[in-house]
């Protein structure tokens, strides 16, 4: 019964603690999407097809439309890797299709194969790349059948990929045709009549199919802050193929947010040329019923595993240097990632040193990575945009305490220091009674008052990582040291010696702003 009562305050909560996302992208037809509409597509034989992609020029629409159609319905058809393509009475085709290094296989790896020409792109920015080749729109299921797709969308693995056309000699009537399929994010360019060319891309039309399939994801963010047992555990989750060259840019939602927030910026930043031949995009997803450093300890291990399963040799360029983009809380989970604190949140949480607790080696570990943790030496920049530094008078408002009352932590932290005290009665301090019985939640958390917060605001952010702070004041007139975005005040969300501030007359949700989104694109091309 609580829950459903709690419901209407919890969505009155979300629109002012919570960050904006976009009302899902669709794509119709066998991708089922209000981003993305089914455009009229012409009805041809394969043969046809081909043919008018090899006698156009490769880089007409004419000849894309018919490449990516023809691409389409082989691979819908179940058509092998290598086959022939025959009408009678005129010249027949063999055709072979190839991968790349970083996708030998797509044809068997993907799932569907769309031509990106039969769709049209709707509600958020459509990025496309004039050049050579057929854009195509790639799908695979998650199913966990690779160890890596763990750190993939439970949705869908969605790529955007580009098919070329290269004719070859002609031999008892046949002409060999190669196709090859490639990832526009990890290639800008193809060689044709011996230039190096564009390689045309649609970089839209993947967001838009993801987010067709995503309305779980979005009602996450507000029912997970009612349960113990939230439906999405915090998962470090690669939007694209992993790099070894790119450096990753990490994003970290809001509370009551989910990486929903950023599709229209992730959008965005794939259409951006230098940043996407710069960085490659991964989201953050954690449950924000749960204070921030619970999350950042999770993320923190989350990044050890990924990295040595996808460079145990520690020597890939995007294992020695990342960048965060933070909103609201995510600014705090960013933070916990760089800092060392010492011993500082342990002797305001606990009577007696770490040797004097009974603890099992597994929870001993687990508490000491919780309070004593070595900062990521990879992350070498963050942005911080509305970031509760010093907390939010909201936690301590009325409604802020009721939200308090409502949100339930999972699970796994409750459970956890609940243990701990059983086996170590009166071994907290006053000030953190609430974690002993596991009741301290992300909302309560967020109070100046709060000592783990006040501690995290003192600790320094080594000076190797560069720090960029974007606020909201809504536009009001007075004196900027006491405005507010209408939940964080700038007092809380300045930080006192970053590399540059910028205020925008906006809100809580600053990142939507054009002027936020054009900072973002100014630091995240700084060397």
């Amino acid at each position: 019964m609580r829950s459903w009562v709690s419901l209407p305050l919890i969505i009155v909560l979300s629109g002012s603690l919570g960050s904006c996302a976009i009302a899902p992208a669709k794509v119709e037809r066998a991708i089922r999407s209000p981003l993305i509409s089914l455009r009229p597509q012409e009805t041809a034989s394969l043969h046809e097809l081909l043919t008018t992609a090899l006698t156009e020029d490769p880089a007409s629409a004419k000849s894309s439309r018919a490449l990516g159609q023809f691409v389409e319905r082989w691979k819908r058809e179940n058509q092998p890797a290598q086959g022939e393509v025959k009408e009678e009475g005129l010249p027949s085709y063999r055709v072979r299709f190839e991968g790349s290094p970083a996708a030998p296989e797509p044809l068997d790896y993907f799932d569907e194969i769309h031509a990106a020409s039969s769709f049209k792109v709707k509600r958020i920015r459509h990025h496309q790349r004039t050049g050579i080749g057929a854009p195509l729109l790639a799908l695979r299921e998650n199913r966990h059948r690779e160890r890596v797709e763990k750190y993939f969308p439970p949705e869908v693995i969605s790529r955007p990929m580009t098919a070329t056309l290269e004719a070859g000699a002609v031999r008892q009537g046949t002409r060999s045709v190669r196709i090859r399929l490639l990832c526009s994010l990890q290639n800008e360019t193809v060689v044709h009549q011996g230039k190096s060319q564009p390689l045309a891309a649609d970089f839209s039309m993947p967001w838009a199919s993801a987010l067709s399939r995503a309305g779980r994801l979005q009602q996450s963010a507000i029912l997970d802050m009612l349960t113990r047992t939230p439906r999405r555990q915090p998962q470090l989750y690669l939007m694209e193929p992993y790099d070894p060259e790119k450096e990753p840019l990490i994003m970290i939602h809001g509370l009551l947010s989910t990486p929903l927030a950023w599709a229209q910026i992730s959008n965005d930043l794939w259409g951006d040329e230098t940043v996407r031949r710069r960085y490659q995009i991964w989201h953050y997803l954690y449950n924000t019923s749960a204070p921030a450093l619970y999350s950042a300890r999770i993320l923190r291990g989350q990044l050890r595993e990924l990295r040595f399963l996808l460079d145990p040799e520690g020597d890939d360029p995007a294992s020695q240097k990342a960048t965060l983009l933070t909103h609201s809380m995510g600014g705090l989970i960013g933070k916990g990632l760089v800092v060392t604190p010492g011993d500082a949140f342990w002797k305001a949480a606990f009577k007696v040193p770490p040797e004097e607790l009974k603890l099992t080696a597994e929870d001993r570990t687990v508490l000491n990575d919780a309070f004593n943790w070595q900062g990521d030496r990879s992350i070498r920049r963050i942005l911080f945009i509305c970031t509760p530094h010093r907390g939010s008078a909201f936690a301590d408002n009325p409604a802020g305490r009721i939200g308090s009352w409502l949100t339930r932590p999972p699970s796994q932290f409750q459970d956890f220091f609940k243990r701990v005290s059983a086996e170590n009665p009166d071994v907290f301090t006053p000030a953190y009674t609430a974690l002993g019985q596991g009741r301290l939640d992300s909302v309560s958390a967020l109070s100046p008052r709060q000592p783990t917060l006040r501690i995290l605001a003192g600790l320094p952010i080594p000076k190797r990582v560069k720090t960029h702070s974007i606020i909201g004041n809504r536009g009001r007139d007075g004196p900027l040291e006491n405005s507010s975005d209408g939940i964080v005040p700038y007092a809380s969300s300045h930080l006192d010696g970053a590399d540059s501030e910028l205020v925008v007359p906006t809100g809580h949700g600053a990142f939507h702003h054009p002027a936020a989104m054009a900072e973002i694109l100014r630091v995240l091309r700084l060397p």
